[in-house]
């Protein structure tokens, strides 16, 4: 779709970038929330302003309205002896676009622009939990299983 844009998203994004969140968990999902609607905007906006240097969203836009949002984590890594500088690691999160725009592309360009910015702040792995509907896409950007990769879920 050539009429969406992708963008770095502004302080100013993070309301619709909420929405699109809240539409997703709540709405798609049927999870039930623990904040209105207003306070969950608020707390997405405060969570952007203070993640800024870690956290990076980009947003999909057409026409002035934010569609879609991919989240890029960055966190450092300890010094190795073989490597000259410092060491990241980075991890894809809260990839969302409106369904209207679902099956044109978008996502696997949100994807890509977090992956292009992951290489140029030096990114050594990047990671993702996909649900089962966006495995092809990540397979398809260069993903695949990593079979020493595990988690740890919370106790109930």
């Amino acid at each position: 779709m050539d009429d969406v844009v992708i963008r770095a998203s502004r302080p100013d994004d993070m309301p619709a970038v909420a929405d699109l969140r809240w539409r997703w968990s709540v709405d798609e999902d049927g999870r039930s929330p623990v904040q209105t609607p207003g306070e969950y905007r608020r707390a997405m906006t405060d969570f952007a302003a203070r993640h800024r240097e870690s956290h990076r969203c980009v947003v999909a836009e057409r026409d002035g309205v934010v569609l879609g949002m991919a989240w890029l984590a960055v966190h450092p890594r300890p010094p190795a002896p073989h490597v000259d500088g410092d060491r990241f690691a980075a991890e894809l999160q809260t990839v969302y676009v409106h369904p209207e725009l679902r099956g044109s592309g978008v996502a696997g360009r949100l994807v890509t622009a977090l992956l292009e910015l992951a290489d140029e702040l030096g990114v050594e792995r990047t990671s993702v939990h996909s649900s089962v509907d966006g495995e092809r896409l990540y397979r398809r950007l260069g993903f695949g299983d990593a079979r020493l990769l595990l988690q740890r879920p919370p106790e109930d």
